[in-house]
């Protein structure tokens, strides 16, 4: 930079000057002038833009969506591992302090004492847990599997996936299965996971649009089922096939990656977790078992599993029937049904009383191993020592240490012999786990039917080594292996499940058992499958949920999309006014309606969702509604101004009630007032008053005359390619495309003429034989016309 002295500065009369200044400018204009001026390259300028732009879009189109995807799963995983975990060692925190502060916190103190708090320990957990989900939501009551089931059959529930209803679900399913009840959490576990994946879902598709495809949507809730599965055993294969089991009918093999990447992550953290917090020297099994690798049974024991086979089918099936026949003897008493729904705590405590009476370890308990959690069962039933083998209670109690494995099984399970005992315990777990899994709490099914299945196939692999003490061909029985083979068996015959066999060996972590648990599985889901639908279609009906039963293979169907399509048609078509759309929506509830061109032609275009048929509405009548806010508004600007001097506090309350009441719709829906019509009149938003006549009047004409207008269609979205059938279809075609494609509903068309509309319901009542005759199907057609030319 120069300075003064550089350019020589002289001091003049009137302002100065640089004597250098004009000879600096004169050779640095003459130096730019001989240096060649360099245009800018465009063209190279051009190609760099256009490869970052290439490079940046096969980013994010190839690259990103995959990327999210795999990142979302693996959050997903590490989530519910960590949360299963959680759960976990809170119930396992809270059963021991059960057994801590009723049985071994006052060893001397008086029994009725103890029975009083091994009693009301539970019952406060439980109330708890009832009082929590009817508070926050009544969605999380149950399993989760059954709903999961219609959810990925395309069927919405109405706030089945909120926060709100994980909250619930997490916080009351520690207090309910805490409470030793005999419920499970692989059930409502499924259903926390699908929350987490929905409302991830949610956020990701502000980076990835990809997430707002109600299919990609899907595919992640089937894989969020798996991650559900395999977080509570640490069993990532067999929770993936039980998840594609009890939830899918057909199961795209795209999504195979994300359920098995899932399931991966969410078992070995859940596993890694023990290793980190427990103390425990390296992942293992969650059920470790010990059987001889060589020679862990002779080829003769398979006709004994056979039979565990047989007895775990039959045994499943009467407890899916028990459980129906309990809930409908319920409902059939009406007094008792209204008892309940008014006091909703008087089933939970009865039911909670009855069993902790009759599991009470110093009453009948001790009979039954009353004391053990479901856990601590499962480490027994599966021990590799021989129960019958041991030394009665009386010399066991003197001869063995307090601390040995074979001591605590004497002590639970010797008592008046392990063979009454065994029958009690399978009994009584039988009778309330059909009764608790009706309870209004969060609870899962499979794992008390587990431990039932474990019980019985040690009863008869006890019966099998008393029978045979020097073995069978000098080879020594497992009862323990007898058990595993029970508890798979059971499993699988109550949900219909083979995967079950695959769960039981990732638990166990040895699969020398893997032919008698196969041929068990597969004899008990041909008999269950037989004779009664698995516990979660069986759920199902009694809730009455939406769902597409199997084609029975002993009935030919000689049926087609005409014999049991409704012809009580309600659509729109292009020419009619707005009010005949407020009218649609007033009387009618479908989800979408079928457009056609004319209502004497009736060729069909798309469909219109009801959701945007009635934003269609609310924006062509906004202008009405805001104009008439304006007038009410200033009408309660002058009362609350108090001109007259006598406005009360009152009188002002009831003046904001009325604006209140003016918020429109769709914000209200927001806050939950779901029960209103989708969208309401004038008069129903407002209150007038008498010195109100006129500008009301007015209003109603400009009501007229906006609702007298035609729709313009434009503004809303049309589906151009809604699901279509032509009359022949057959039955056997329309089941398999709505089991594939998860379809409500078909329209069914006839030269591109729209002549019906099969349902899921109206497939359902086909296959189940309650078709109702066609006169009841082929009254007069409800024809909404929507008039304006094409």
């Amino acid at each position: 930079m120069t300075t003064v002295e550089e350019m020589q500065y002289e001091k003049t009369l009137m302002y100065g000057r640089y004597s250098e200044l004009q000879r600096f400018a004169s050779e640095f204009a003459a130096s730019r002038r001989t240096t060649p001026h360099q245009p800018p390259d465009i063209e190279e300028a051009l190609k760099k833009k256009l490869k970052t732009y290439k490079i940046r879009r096969y980013f994010s189109e190839k690259i990103l969506p995959y990327m999210v995807d795999w990142l979302f799963i693996l959050v997903l995983g590490i989530s519910m591992a960590f949360l299963s975990f959680v759960i976990d060692y809170l119930i396992d925190v809270i059963g021991q302090a059960h057994i801590v502060l009723a049985l071994r916190l006052q060893p001397l103190a008086n029994p009725v004492l103890k029975y009083f708090l091994w009693v009301s320990f539970p019952l406060v957990l439980i109330l708890f847990s009832v009082t929590f989900v009817q508070v926050v939501s009544i969605h999380a009551i149950g399993s989760g599997i059954p709903e999961m089931k219609t959810v990925l059959r395309g069927i919405y529930l109405t706030d089945y996936l909120t926060i709100r209803t994980f909250i619930a679900k997490t916080i009351a399913l520690v207090a309910a299965v805490g409470s030793s009840l005999p419920i499970g959490k692989e059930g409502p576990f499924v259903h926390i996971s699908s929350i987490i994946a929905h409302v991830m879902s949610k956020f990701v598709t502000t980076i990835n649009r990809l997430y707002a495809n109600e299919a990609h949507n899907n595919e992640l809730l089937a894989a969020a089922c798996a991650v559900g599965v395999s977080s509570n055993f640490g069993a990532p294969i067999g929770g993936v096939l039980f998840s594609i089991e009890v939830t899918s009918t057909y199961f795209a093999v795209r999504n195979y990656w994300r359920g098995f990447f899932g399931a991966v992550c969410g078992a070995f953290l859940f596993r890694l977790a023990a290793v980190w917090f427990k103390d425990e020297e390296t992942i293992t099994a969650l059920f470790k078992t010990s059987f001889r690798p060589d020679f862990p049974f002779d080829l003769q024991e398979l006709s004994a599993f056979a039979f565990i086979g047989v007895v775990a089918g039959l045994v499943g099936v009467a407890f899916v029937w028990f459980h129906k026949q309990y809930v409908h003897a319920r409902r059939k008493l009406r007094n008792y049904t209204r008892l309940l729904e008014k006091h909703v705590f008087i089933y939970p405590v009865i039911v909670t009383i009855l069993f902790t009476s009759l599991t009470f370890p110093l009453g009948v308990g001790k009979f039954m191993a009353g004391e053990l959690t479901q856990h601590a069962a499962i480490n027994h039933l599966f021990s590799n020592v021989t129960w019958s083998t041991l030394p009665p209670p009386h010399e066991a109690f003197q001869d063995l240490p307090e601390d040995s494995e074979e001591y605590q099984i004497v002590r639970q399970w010797g008592q008046p012999n392990i063979f009454v005992t065994l029958l009690l315990f399978s009994a009584l777990r039988f009778l309330f786990t059909a009764i608790a899994v009706s309870l209004p709490i969060p609870s899962g099914v499979f794992f008390p039917v587990f431990v039932l299945g474990a019980a019985l196939g040690r009863l008869v692999g006890e019966a099998m080594a008393t029978a045979f003490p020097n073995g069978v061909n000098g080879s020594i029985v497992s009862p323990g292996g007898y058990a595993v083979v029970g508890a798979a068996a059971l499993a699988g015959s109550v949900t219909h499940t083979i995967s079950t066999s695959v769960i039981v060996f990732e638990l166990t972590g040895q699969i020398t058992h893997i032919l008698p648990v196969m041929i068990a599985v597969l004899i008990s889901n041909a008999i269950s499958s037989a004779l009664q639908p698995s516990i979660y279609d069986s759920i199902i009906l009694l809730k009455q949920l939406s769902y597409l039963p199997d084609l029975k293979p002993n009935k030919y169907y000689n049926l087609y999309a005409t014999d049991i399509m409704q012809m009580d048609l309600t659509y729109v078509s292009y020419r009619s006014t707005y009010g005949e759309l407020q009218t649609l929506l007033r009387t009618t509830h479908h989800p979408s309606y079928p457009l056609v061109d004319a209502p004497d032609s009736r060729i069909l275009i798309g469909s219109v969702s009801r959701h945007n048929l009635a934003a269609l509405l609310e924006d062509h009548l906004r202008g009405l509604y805001k104009h008439a806010q304006q007038i009410r508004g200033t009408h309660d600007a002058d009362e609350i101004d108090g001109r007259s001097g006598r406005n009360t506090p009152d009188k002002a309350a009831d003046v904001m009630k009325k604006r209140i009441s003016s918020v429109p719709h769709s914000l209200a829906k927001i806050f939950g007032s779901s029960d209103k019509p989708d969208f309401p009149e004038v008069d129903d938003r407002m209150e007038w008053s008498s010195d109100q006549e006129g500008p009301k009047q007015a209003l109603d004409e400009l009501k007229e005359e906006l609702l007298s207008q035609t729709i313009d269609f434009k503004k809303s979205y049309i589906d151009p390619a809604p699901f279509q059938l032509v009359e022949r279809t057959s039955l056997y075609k329309i089941h398999s495309l709505f089991s594939i494609l998860c379809l409500s509903h078909a329209y069914v068309t006839s030269i591109g003429r729209l002549v019906g509309v099969v349902t899921l319901k109206d497939l359902r009542e086909a296959i189940e034989g309650k078709l109702k005759p066609i006169e009841e199907r082929s009254r007069s057609a409800t024809l909404i016309e929507i008039s304006s030319t094409l």
